[in-house]
């Protein structure tokens, strides 16, 4: 929204700065976006007088001219401008003023052997016109040498532009900043100069209305014999600073009216309308020539106005090529409706059509500006163009004046005012803040009863008054006051924070990833429920909610890959969905090695172990003892059947883990092996504080090895859980040191060799007492898995 400062002070007495202004319009939620100064553009530039005129000596097409500048001595400039004559009122430019087309400043100059004290200058190198013909400015002749051109040209008018957020309808025209100003105490508000008119006969032109919803009320003016020509220079003067052509003053009257009350309007020539005016939604296919030159083919249902069997308007939004107002109209129409915000908007959307009008329309007009509207508009038409009014033609449902519909009333008590502001504003500071916005006001001891303006829409309960209060006294003086103290109660650590510690612990990285995929790798990792499938997806690869997180992270150590960057260690704690519900889930991936090269430690290519290691790591910061759960070598379909396994607890499933099934992978055009494993959170128990201090033994802790000779398909693991369970107290630790099944072994055995680390706390183990454990041990292994001790 754009404006200038001599056309807000027609509906604003203040004598307010430019600068004061602008603060307080920030100061109120009306964005400024920019302040343009024209006059700072051609500063220094002055009117000068050509007091004679004679040919170069040197040149033909030259001019030596000698100019009155106002300062008391005449100055010898040369010109090459084919309109320089004696007598003429000139822009002139002195030495040392800066040029705007060059942004130089101007010296002295020796053209063809003769010395030049400054330039004639044409509206092109001022930057005020487009045009190139090289004819100087011809500026009034009655205007005095010296005088700044700015002010000769009227040029000292400063440009506001506001940014206007969608819910302050009523600031789309300069009546309704005004107001706001004036409401904030810089200055009043000056009451509408727009007067009434008498009509002097009925209308010829008719106005129907088909359905009221999308016109409420539409009220029309047929003007006879006025004479179309240009609108006053002040008028196109302001119109082109905001960016509005002046076209016609017919044309200019509607435009202008748009931007000063935020009231559209539209003038129509009379003759070139062949019956009545009838509102009504459009036939599917019609097509509407607009004024911007454009045809428009229309949907079914679109509002537009049509006179017999033409279209030559598009309600609210544009008019009709072949009805517009030129410089032979003698007879016009003149339109003021209100439309329908909703149907607006979507007509606009829909043909992609953004106008002044269209603009005001969607987002409301006042529903009572209509009378005031057209009373604005044929006064202006009158005053520029003369001509005489018919009385005032009404289509609504009421067939006049509209009748005013029940606001509803809202209530602002004094609990209500604090509580929403947060300090203590006086109910009866409200009450007069409010009063100066329009609002009408019932005052109470303890509450206030509001109707807001018919000009705010955007006013729907207490939390907007609030806001309009606070508004008006200034964000700026609201007291800081500290937040209230809550104390915070310490928490345990959450299983998520532990298990994501335990995890980058371990050299993984995290990651966030979409919770979608596409239904083709949702299939590769057992498919998804229909009621899971997103209805309007961002894209093809989003459409189903990911049945498991490892494909985001597949496709995450792929894009590494391709971007030479092997070695890829992911994890992600978040949620997979299945037809079971929502599944908090620890997922992680490792791809190609476990480490980059190092001359100490060659790289391993990561396989099942370090899966499963990552995945015991889960359970274990849980508090889960090896003991508590089994391992199984069955995993599920999209893992490898024989490097993978699965985490079990009774019946229940914690996890899975092992090498990515090849078949898998050659679907994503992963030619490098990868490992992942899934551990399901929702079904580990919650994390602890310790209460006591962990004890340490200072005692002589005993190692023992032991090799067992069991079935090949006997999982080691089995060997390992045993031992741990044989004595919990002084057994620690059970690691695996070596498993053979060479030629030596009898078919179908493997030898697994163990190391027990024992650790006492109360007093030394005697040879006995270990003798006595290490036989237990034996025995234990062999009940529970057959094996024997290896000879």
């Amino acid at each position: 929204m754009k404006f200038t400062l001599s056309w807000l002070k027609d509906h604003l007495d203040t004598t307010a700065t430019l600068h004061e202004i602008c603060d307080k319009l920030v100061n109120l939620g009306l964005e400024v976006e920019g302040v343009e100064n024209p006059a700072e553009k051609i500063k220094g530039l002055v009117v000068a007088h050509v007091v004679e005129r004679d040919q170069h000596p040197n040149a033909d097409r030259l001019s030596l001219c000698k100019i009155d500048d106002g300062s008391g001595k005449l100055l010898q400039v040369v010109c090459g401008a084919p309109n320089v004559r004696q007598g003429l009122k000139i822009a002139f430019a002195r030495e040392g003023t800066v040029i705007p087309i060059t942004g130089q400043a101007l010296k002295k100059g020796v053209i063809r052997d003769i010395e030049s004290y400054g330039m004639i200058c044409s509206a092109r190198e001022l930057m005020l016109s487009e045009d190139h013909d090289g004819i100087i400015m011809e500026l009034d002749e009655n205007l005095l040498p010296g005088m700044e051109l700015a002010e000769a040209l009227g040029l000292n008018d400063p440009v506001i532009e506001l940014s206007i957020t969608p819910n302050r309808s009523d600031c789309f025209g300069v009546r309704g900043i005004a107001r706001d100003l004036a409401a904030s105490g810089l200055g009043t508000l000056k009451p509408l100069s727009y007067k009434s008119f008498a009509g002097k006969f009925d209308s010829p032109l008719k106005v129907t209305i088909d359905d009221s919803k999308l016109c409420p009320d539409f009220h029309g003016v047929y003007i006879r014999n006025v004479k179309n020509g240009i609108a006053p220079a002040p008028i196109r003067g302001r119109l082109e600073a905001v960016g509005q052509r002046s076209i016609n003053a017919l044309v200019d009257v509607t435009n202008y009216i748009t931007l000063d009350l935020g009231r559209p309007l539209h003038v129509y020539d009379a003759k070139k309308l062949h019956g009545d005016l009838v509102v009504t939604p459009a036939h599917e296919g019609e097509v509407f020539k607009a004024l911007n030159g454009k045809d428009y083919t229309l949907s079914k249902g679109t509002t537009i106005i049509r006179s017999a069997d033409k279209i030559v308007s598009l309600g609210a939004i544009m008019g009709g090529r072949d009805s517009g107002a030129t410089d032979e109209t003698v007879d016009v129409f003149l339109e003021c409706a209100l439309w329908d915000p909703i149907k607006v908007a979507t007509t606009g959307r829909d043909l992609q059509i953004l106008s002044d009008a269209r603009t005001r329309f969607e987002r409301g007009v006042d529903p009572y500006s209509t009378e005031y509207g057209i009373h604005a508009g044929v006064q202006l038409i009158l005053d520029w163009c003369g001509g005489e009014p018919s009385h005032t033609t009404i289509a609504n449902h009421t067939q006049g004046k509209p009748k005013k519909q029940p606001v509803p009333s809202i209530t602002l008590t004094q609990n209500k005012l604090w509580s929403l502001s947060g300090f203590e504003v006086p109910l009866k500071e409200a009450e007069k803040i409010l009063s100066r916005l329009g609002f009408t006001v019932t005052a109470d001891k303890t509450e206030l009863t509001l109707i807001p303006p018919s000009f705010r829409p955007d006013i729907e309960g207490t939390a907007d008054l609030v806001e309009e209060i606070l508004r008006l006294m200034g964000y700026d003086n609201i007291p800081a006051i500290p937040l209230p103290q809550i104390p915070i109660k310490p928490r345990g650590p959450r299983n998520t924070d532990v298990i994501r510690q335990a995890l980058a612990s371990r050299g993984l990285n995290e990651t966030q990833t979409w919770a979608f995929i596409s239904e083709d790798k949702a299939q590769l990792f057992g498919g998804q429920v229909p009621h899971l499938t997103i209805e309007n997806p961002i894209s093809v690869e989003m459409k189903v909610m990911r049945p498991s997180i490892l494909p985001n992270l597949l496709d995450a150590a792929l894009r590494n890959h391709n971007r030479d960057l092997p070695n890829s260690h992911f994890f992600e704690i978040a949620s997979q969905f299945s037809g079971q519900g929502q599944q908090l889930m620890a997922t992680g991936l490792r791809s190609h090695h476990t480490h980059e090269r190092h001359w100490q430690s060659p790289p391993r290519t990561v396989d099942v172990f370090d899966a499963k290691a990552d995945a015991i790591a889960v359970l274990a910061v849980t508090g889960l003892s090896t003991t508590s759960y089994q391992i199984d070598q069955e995993g599920t379909s999209y893992y490898h059947p024989g490097r993978s396994g699965t985490i079990r607890q009774g019946n229940r499933i914690l996890g899975y883990f092992g090498e990515i099934h090849p078949r898998l992978l050659k679907q994503f055009d992963i030619d490098f092996p990868v490992v992942g494993f899934e551990v399901f959170l929702d079904l580990l128990p919650e994390v602890k504080l310790k209460k006591s201090i962990a004890v340490f033994s200072n005692l002589q802790p005993v190692t023992r090895d032991f090799a067992f000779v069991v079935d090949q398909e006997l999982p080691a693991d089995k060997i390992v859980s045993t031992i741990l369970k044989t004595d919990k107290q002084l057994i620690t630790n059970v690691s695996i040191f070596d498993v053979y099944a060479g030629d030596k072994m009898e078919q179908g055995k493997k030898s697994v060799a163990v190391q027990v680390r024992l650790e006492p706390t109360k007093a030394t183990l005697t040879d006995k007492e270990i003798h006595d454990l290490s036989q237990k041990i034996i025995d234990q292994v062999a009940k529970t898995t057959g094996g024997k001790i290896r000879e």
